[in-house]
């Protein structure tokens, strides 16, 4: 009994290690060294060997309740150990910086992915947070990776009080269907839609002329989304560029971004080529009516496959008056309460801030006009919907008006090369034996550069390398 009292303490030491061995079976492999478990334990800083990279403003959202810091990068896999050594500076003229430990978790919520196109991939987006005291006001935060360290500016997020919808495009890149947004742009602004974010890699001069058109009439903001920077030389040899092993762009982490410069009541995140409406009326209306002072934080849009005769690429609009729907099973899209989104899935919503909200099926469609819809043997149904909740043919007079002021009435004729160049590289990358990242932005810009002239986003210091 004298030995089993003495060495009590041990082996319920033991009994804690192996309990900590059998929670922890991260990357389906069991830890295997005793300094991984001690890690798990004590916790670890990631260290200046470790391929990450930041996005250059960290943010205080004030949405939640306490207020929480939040910071986000582009990384490979990290074990969920594995914390950022960071500094909250509340006082930039004096007082010391407060350290706290920061934990991460993939935006995806998995790492690796198993999403097919995504299985080649070495960097992942994260989001590290934690929460802040209500009199908590970091004013910057200085991250430490061993020797080396990286400085964050601070935003501050509040909940959104301006009427309107605000639409997030992920990162255009080898864009060419300049008549995709036109419609776009103007269907949105019927349904509502007050603002657009674009970020911005590449796309034709056409489609450019096009977006800067609709900068210049200050209704859409455009920020470059560039290449991403080099890794430091003494571990940049280790690690495939960020380019060429991040899932198109880095899409993920730019849509969550996003989200929090929404400074409307509603937001949402689809494609050029996708607009939300309701059966009846207008979709900001609608949107009031179902979430506003309500528990309902999403709408959920059915998918709605649509092709136009004539065909919009020949620079007429008058299709879009009667769009034709085939059928074909395609995720859904939806609009958000811009209060209560948190993070944010491609097809619906991964968290609110308040628990407690829901998302519902909305009423109404996403109509989804896709470039070769018309080349697809589907089968044609009819449907109620349209894009634009009041009189076509002025909308449609209008694009065409639109289109001949921004081009000073010479219409460019469209050319499917660019595009058929860039699913020529995503089927060569798809068809390897290998995993291979479907990194668009990197893998497939040779090919691009042999096609087009392109318009590339500007080098901005959006993303930041600890040095």
């Amino acid at each position: 009994m004298r030995v089993i009292q003495r060495y009590k303490g041990v082996l319920v030491t033991l009994i804690i290690v192996v309990l900590i061995f059998y929670a922890y079976e991260l990357d389906d492999e069991y830890l295997e060294t005793v300094g991984e478990l001690l890690s798990i334990v004590a916790g670890e800083p990631i260290n200046s060997s470790f391929p990450i990279t930041f996005y250059q403003s960290a943010y205080v959202d004030h949405r939640f309740d306490p207020p929480r810091l939040r910071i986000f990068t582009i990384n490979k896999c990290l074990k969920n150990y594995q914390f950022l050594l960071a500094d909250l500076h509340f006082n930039v003229n004096g007082s010391a910086p407060v350290r706290k430990n920061i934990y991460g978790i993939p935006l995806n919520r998995k790492c690796p992915i198993n999403y097919i196109e995504q299985e080649g991939c070495v960097y992942n987006p994260y989001t590290f947070s934690i929460d802040l005291k209500t009199n908590e006001d970091p004013k910057k935060v200085t991250i430490h990776l061993g020797s080396r360290k990286v400085e964050l500016n601070v935003e501050k997020i509040y909940k959104k009080a301006t009427k309107g919808i605000t639409v997030c495009l992920q990162p255009v890149y080898y864009f060419s269907h300049w008549q995709n947004i036109l419609l776009f742009i103007e269907a949105w602004r019927a349904q509502g839609a007050t603002r657009f974010i674009v970020y911005f890699h590449s796309a034709t001069k056409e489609t450019w002329k096009v977006l800067a058109y609709y900068r210049d009439l200050g209704l859409v903001e455009i920020k470059h989304w560039p290449s991403f920077p080099s890794f430091p030389v003494d571990i940049a040899y280790k690690y495939p560029r960020i380019d060429d092993s991040v899932l198109r762009n880095a899409y993920f982490l730019a849509m969550n971004i996003c989200i929090l410069d929404i400074k409307t009541t509603f937001g949402t995140v689809p494609d050029f080529d996708e607009v939300l409406v309701p059966t009846n009326g207008r979709l900001l209306d609608y949107a009031i009516k179902e979430m506003a002072g309500t528990k309902v934080g999403a709408l959920i849009f059915d998918n709605h496959y649509v092709s136009f005769t004539p065909n919009i690429y020949s620079a007429n609009f008058s299709g879009v008056a009667s769009p034709k729907f085939r059928t074909l099973a395609w995720p859904s899209k939806y609009v958000f309460n811009a209060s209560v989104i948190d993070i944010a899935q491609v097809h619906v919503p991964d968290s609110f801030t308040d628990p407690s909200m829901i998302s519902i099926k909305a009423d109404g469609a996403l109509l989804h006009f896709r470039y070769d819809a018309e080349s697809k043997n589907l089968t044609t149904t009819e449907k109620p919907y349209r894009f634009f909740p009041d009189n076509h043919s002025t909308h449609i007079k209008n694009m065409e008006d639109t289109a001949k002021k921004i081009f000073n009435g010479v219409i460019p004729k469209f050319s499917s090369k660019s595009n058929d160049a860039l699913h020529e590289c995503v089927n060569k990358i798809m068809k390897s034996e290998d995993k291979i990242c479907v990194s668009t932005g990197g893998l497939c810009k040779a090919e691009m550069d042999k096609v087009e002239d392109w318009v590339y986003a500007k080098s901005e210091p959006l993303f930041l390398i600890a040095i």
